[in-house]
């Protein structure tokens, strides 16, 4: 057992001066500042890729700074704790579910990629990157095929990538503790497939990946279809009464100004947009506020104000499942506006206030 034991570690010391020869016949053919690329998370079905740039000092030989899949997690926090320490350089890019859903999770990695490189405070004489070549990239480059197995480098990368991803999975966990992030990292594992199935994908989840997208329509329903007549259930209430009648009242206005509507009470079960519009080449997301008080303009402000963080990032959520279903639109630059309509005016007519790209 002992034997084995000290075969393995024998062999990996070997595989980790292999990595750093590897590095200085790159730094003798390129220059002596060379930097690693790579990146973690293109696979899960939930949060951002995560790519890192680093420059070491060529006297690091000997160490553990190889592939991060072949590390424990605590090995992965010690080594993380070493290239941060001794790194001449190394730069973090960090790419959300909205941009890989918009763009696909090859784009996203490529500007996650572009970022950490971005980020790094020395410039570099090549960049070895691992199983691609970046695009747009002014750096000279060299592709490595598992990459992080063969240079000292990509594999420190790897390492700070694989740490920084976990860290803002296990931080999504707190905000969405019934999904298991800070067990599986969004990956589709058992675990996270039922929790899928049980309660429909979060706000972070990547609504392009099958998986995900499967386990929206199960439990969200169907999505109305782009330019159906929508249809508005009746509101018995005064409160409702007066809601339908300032989205008449807002809707109106926008139109008014040149706006154009595309879409009225466009709804899946997670939620609700009042109106989607165009202004120009701009998707419009509107939420609408109505207010029935005495001073109109403290109701025109007490209704822009009740567009809270919960209700903005639900609308932001919506917004991306609206893009996501209507390709046609993919890439439109897009805004948010609220607009507040106010009953209270003394003349009876409503006040209306449009705050143009609200949040």
């Amino acid at each position: 057992m002992l034997e084995r034991k000290h075969r393995v570690q024998t062999d990996r010391q070997a595989a980790y001066i292999a990595a750093w020869q590897y590095d200085q016949a790159a730094r003798a053919e390129f220059g002596s500042v060379i930097g690693g690329v790579d990146e973690a998370g293109r696979g899960p079905l939930a949060g951002p890729v995560v790519a890192a740039a680093v420059i070491l000092p060529d006297g690091l030989r000997g160490y553990s700074l190889y592939d991060s899949k072949k590390l424990s997690a605590a090995d992965r926090t010690k080594t993380y704790e070493l290239i941060t320490e001794h790194a001449v350089s190394y730069g973090i890019g960090v790419i959300d579910h909205a941009y890989i859903d918009r763009y696909n999770v090859l784009q996203a990695t490529y500007e996650a990629m572009r970022q950490a490189v971005a980020a790094l405070r020395v410039t570099p004489d090549v960049l070895l990157v691992d199983g691609a070549l970046i695009p747009r990239m002014p750096h000279a480059q060299r592709k490595i095929v598992r990459g992080d197995q063969i240079s000292q480098s990509i594999g420190a990368a790897s390492i700070l990538a694989k740490v920084m991803r976990d860290r803002l999975m296990e931080q999504m966990d707190g905000v969405f503790p019934e999904y298991g992030f800070a067990k599986h990292m969004g990956y589709g594992t058992p675990q996270h497939l039922q929790a899928l199935a049980t309660y429909g994908p979060c706000p972070i989840h990547r609504l392009t990946f099958a998986p995900v997208r499967e386990a929206f329509l199960r439990h969200q329903g169907t999505v109305q279809a782009a330019g159906d007549a929508p249809s508005t259930p009746v509101r018995a209430d005064a409160r409702h009464a007066q809601g339908l009648r300032g989205e008449d009242v807002a809707v109106a206005a926008l139109v008014a100004k040149g706006y154009r509507l595309l879409e009225r009470n466009w709804r899946v079960r997670a939620g609700e947009i009042d109106a989607i519009m165009a202004d120009g080449d701009v998707l419009v997301f509107v939420e609408i506020r109505s207010r029935s008080d005495l001073d109109s303009g403290a109701a025109l402000l007490a209704a822009a104000d009740s567009v809270n963080g919960r209700k903005r990032n639900r609308l932001r959520y919506l917004a991306q499942v609206y893009e996501t279903f209507n390709t046609a639109l993919t890439g439109l630059p897009t805004r948010f506006d609220v607009v507040a309509v106010s009953f209270s005016d003394r003349s009876g007519e409503p006040v209306v206030e449009h705050y143009i790209d609200a949040f």
